[in-house]
């Protein structure tokens, strides 16, 4: 009855309610309409997920996380999950939701529960332990188009809340009971969404708040709410009640109640009924509903819209969901969008600039002005409110910035010289006084006088007169260091340091061409630090010195300087900034938002103690101190799968393998939505690695270990996003058997059996030892008796060997005997026939000599005697013929072997008487 009064009272305030609704609504419109259009806010940097990227399709209308870190999506296509390295679209047979409509929730005990029209039906689906499960309810009315949902896990089940018009179901799965509450009887009446906290059932509906717990109940908050008492959303943070409204934004804390917004920007009710609010770890309140992803600055009271690079509005945003690691994403009909910093605000040419990159930052006459290459954009209260374009010729490129205070900006625009903006318009100024300078670098005023700086020179200009103060070449950049101190900082030259006062000048160089290349300098806790190509350096015995701070910053390039108010030096380089305490060094990049990586060295500007404006190439960055609540991010690791060659899996309780199963592959997956690219890995396998090992691709999720050895091990995974900070390692152990050869019982086993072999091979060989020392004696014996029976046939022959040899010596000396005797024959036979010889010759001569004499004598004789001496002479011929064929003859019958063997001496003997007769015939 309470409830119901309740309602009957609220009814009549619907009409006015809705009217004014109407009004809010006409005078929106009505100022989007007079705004200049290039009066856009700033856009904050984020990561845009669309099906380029993986995923199934562009149209998000859910977003939730499981406890394991994994994004849960409800889609045009179904349910897709992400785990920060792929997208998974679950099967079109499972027949998920897939309408607009649809609903995705995570609970805490890993299931991932689903509600909404499929094409045939309206279903609720969950997912758990790698299966999807229906649920189904009996007696609940037909659900078409849009309701609510929420799902809560108590101890014997589930409890299902599903929200009509005006109607409540409560379905507890424990005892598939199904409870029907009506709110409310009223036409007008809808009930926007429903969530659970603590046990309880909080419904946010077109007349207020109420609760179910047992029984519908109208929340005290409702007596704090005007006549606009719609809500749309709530949020619990811990004890604190955030409510979103038509338009407003209330906290309901210890039991009071305040608006904290009168002016949201959400002026109507998503039709789809998905209204968001959600509150991050640091406080910051994000909300939408048939609007933009907004969130509220406090300071102010309204809401900023969530611009993003490329895109004006993420209009009629979903859901906004933050995660575990306080990355805000924001899904909707044409994407996906994910905030992690809103430590920058970032402008460039989508959203209003003339060009992207900004060279130069100054403020002048309230407003805030960024230079690009040859055009001026002014912004006021962080909208572009003007644009101003310089002119244009080659070489024109605005290089810096400088204003007195009054309404005079100075404008350095390289070969297009020196430049005066009034307000009104752009007047060249004559700035040259020789050809040979070429081109303006820099401009400054200092002690109420203009300087400005040439490719040769630093001048000062006042009152129209130009002045040549000193030359200096190559000059790149001048800034006031000083009261009396101007630095004038050259491309190749080093650093000059000039007093106006004095005219005196000092000039620093180094011995390293790239630190002789400065592009800024600035004096910080009563130290001059200089930037250069070479990196960030100091003056030292009056050289320009390298100065080391971490390993990060060693050698990068160094383009712009300044010290902040509170005291901390700001280095602008190529590689994004580095703000440095005098302890610690924090680089921001384009990873933690920076718009882009390169810093103009002019374009760094503080200009309050919130906010520092940063100009790259990207265009321009806004860094808000109050948004840099840095946290230690840790990716959440999970060990997926740790599998054999042959297809063994290792768990925690069958970790025990074979010595031949000993290939082993573990995937992990570090799950982080910060920045996917920048997780790392380190892994080590106990018992067989050293050390750790690393792996810096976020894609590399798995190791492989080939032919392990027999032994314990325990394999550790860990993850990071900076090599610094590592989650808690993941591990798990295992062991690998021995071969049976290994095992203690085999080695004992086959001990013994060597030993017994031992044994039995000497038991054997003693055996076959005695047996050969048995032969052996019977071969000794029978060798002994052939040995004594072949020394008793030696012994005889010995025996006749020496009678043998007695003869032999008896026949020697007989033999000698007749060899002497023969001896003393053949000595005389000898002596005869040299007798016989003799006598021959005398035989032979007698003839021979007559036969010369009767020759000589032919000669001397006359012719008559001729015949007579020549008969002479043939007589004589004749005679020697005789005796030459007796000798012959006798000759013939001599044989000398016989002489020699018959030892014979008779025979010479008759052939000596007969050469005696021969002799005697001869006479």
């Amino acid at each position: 009855m309470n409830v119901l009064l309740n309602i009957a009272i609220k009814n009549h305030k619907t009409v006015v309610k809705r009217l004014t609704v109407l009004i809010r609504i006409i005078n929106i419109f009505l100022l989007l309409g007079i705004i200049h259009s290039t009066a856009w806010s700033q856009f904050y940097p984020a990561k845009v997920y669309s099906i380029r990227d993986g995923m199934p399709t562009n149209a998000i209308f859910d977003i939730t996380q499981a406890n394991d870190g994994i994004m849960w999506f409800m889609t045009s296509k179904g349910v897709v999950n992400y785990n920060s390295l792929k997208w998974h679209l679950f099967s079109d047979s499972l027949q998920l939701p897939n309408s607009p409509y649809s609903y995705i929730r995570a609970l805490e005990d890993g299931s991932v529960w689903t509600a909404g029209q499929n094409s045939n039906d309206f279903v609720i689906k969950y997912y758990k332990n790698e299966n999807w499960q229906s649920v189904k309810l009996e007696g609940i009315e037909k659900i078409e188009g849009k309701f609510t949902f929420d799902v809560r896990l108590n101890n014997s089940g589930y409890s299902i809340i599903i929200g009509g018009r005006n109607t409540i179901y409560l379905h507890e799965t424990s005892n598939s009971t199904l409870q029907k509450y009506q709110l409310s009887d009223n036409p007008y009446y809808r009930i926007n969404s429903i969530k659970f906290h603590n046990k309880i059932a909080y419904i946010s509906t077109s007349e207020g708040l109420y609760t179910l717990n047992n029984s519908i109940s109208s929340h005290p908050v409702n007596q704090h709410l005007e006549i606009n008492d719609e809500v749309l959303q709530i949020h619990w943070d811990k004890k604190d009640l955030y409510l979103l409204g038509i338009n407003w934004l209330a906290l309901y804390q210890d039991d009071e109640f305040k608006y904290l917004s009168n002016d949201t920007g959400v002026n109507s009710s998503s039709r789809f009924n998905k209204h968001n609010l959600t509150v991050d770890r640091f406080g910051r309140i994000f909300y939408s509903s048939m609007s933009s992803a907004q969130f509220l600055d406090r300071s102010t009271g309204y809401g900023k819209i969530l611009y993003i690079n490329g895109r004006v509005f993420n209009a009629q945003s979903n859901r906004i969901y933050v995660d575990t690691e306080n990355n805000v994403w924001v899904g909707d009909h044409r994407g996906l969008f994910k905030f992690n910093v809103l430590r920058f605000q970032n402008y460039n040419e989508n959203i209003g600039l003339a060009n992207d990159e900004v060279t130069a930052i100054t403020y002048h006459d309230q407003q805030l002005i960024l230079a690009n290459q040859n055009q001026l954009n002014f912004l006021e209260n962080g909208n572009i409110v003007k644009k101003l374009n310089i002119g244009f010729q080659a070489g024109i490129r605005i290089l810096d910035l400088a204003t007195n205070g009054s309404n005079q900006l100075f404008i350095a625009a390289n070969s297009a010289g020196l430049k005066l903006y009034d307000g009104q318009e752009v007047i060249n100024l004559d700035w040259k006084t020789k050809n040979e300078d070429h081109v303006v670098t820099s401009v400054e005023f200092i002690n109420d006088k203009l300087y400005y700086s040439t490719n040769v020179a630093l001048y000062s200009y006042e009152e129209g007169v130009i002045k040549k103060e000193v030359k200096v070449p190559y000059i790149r950049n001048i800034s006031q260091l000083n009261k009396d101190t101007i630095a004038a900082l050259s491309t190749s030259e080093g650093l000059f340091l000039y007093n106006p006062s004095t005219k005196n000048i000092q000039q620093f160089t180094s011995s390293s061409r790239i630190y002789s290349n400065v592009y800024n300098v600035c004096k910080w806790n009563d130290q001059y630090f200089i930037g250069t190509s070479g990196g960030l350096a100091v003056i030292k015995n009056k050289q320009i010195v390298p100065f080391f701070t971490s390993e990060k910053l060693n050698r990068v390039a160094i383009y712009s300087l300044f010290v902040s108010k509170n005291n901390n030096l700001w280095l602008g380089t190529n590689e994004g900034i580095f703000i440095w305490d005098g302890m610690d060094i924090t680089n921001y990049n384009k990873a933690h938002g920076l718009v882009g990586d390169e810093i103009n060295r002019n374009a760094f500007l503080q200009i309050n103690k919130e906010e520092v404006w940063i100009g790259t190439e990207m265009g321009a960055s806004v860094y808000n101190f109050d948004e840099d609540l840095s946290t230690e991010l840790i990716p959440n690791l999970q060990l997926k799968k740790a599998e054999t060659l042959e297809g063994s899996v290792l768990t925690e309780s069958q970790n025990i393998l074979k010595h031949d199963n000993n290939t082993i592959e573990f995937q992990f997956l570090g799950v982080s939505y910060f920045d996917e690219n920048q997780i790392n890995y380190r892994y080590k396998l106990n018992g067989f690695d050293e050390d750790w090992l690393y792996i810096d691709n976020p894609n590399s999720n798995s190791v492989r270990y080939t032919n392990l050895p027999p032994g314990d091990f325990e394999f550790l995974v860990e993850s990071s996003l900076d090599n610094n900070n590592w989650s808690v390692p993941k591990s798990l152990s295992f062991t690998i058997e021995k071969p049976f050869y290994y095992t203690y019982w085999f080695v004992a086993i086959s001990i013994i059996g060597v030993l017994i072999l031992l044994y039995s091979i000497y038991r054997i060989r003693f055996y076959f030892i005695l047996k050969n020392q048995q032969k052996l004696k019977k071969e000794v014996k029978l060798r002994t008796q052939e040995i004594q029976r072949m020394n008793d046939e030696i012994q005889a022959q010995n025996e006749e060997l020496i009678s043998q040899s007695e003869e032999i010596a008896t026949n020697n000396e007989r033999l000698e005997e007749i060899v002497q005797d023969r001896t003393r024959k053949l000595r005389e036979q000898n002596d005869r026939l040299s007798k016989y010889a003799f006598m021959n010759s005398h035989e032979l001569r007698g003839p021979i000599c007559r036969m010369i004499g009767l020759l000589n004598l032919l000669k001397l004789s006359q012719q008559t005697e001729y015949e007579k001496i020549l008969s002479l002479i043939q007589e004589t011929g004749k005679e020697l013929d005789i005796i030459t064929r007796h000798i012959n003859k006798l000759l013939d019958n001599v044989d000398l072997s016989d002489l020699q063997e018959a030892n014979s001496i008779e025979v010479i003997n008759a052939n000596s008487r007969e050469q005696d007769q021969i002799d005697d015939n001869i006479n």
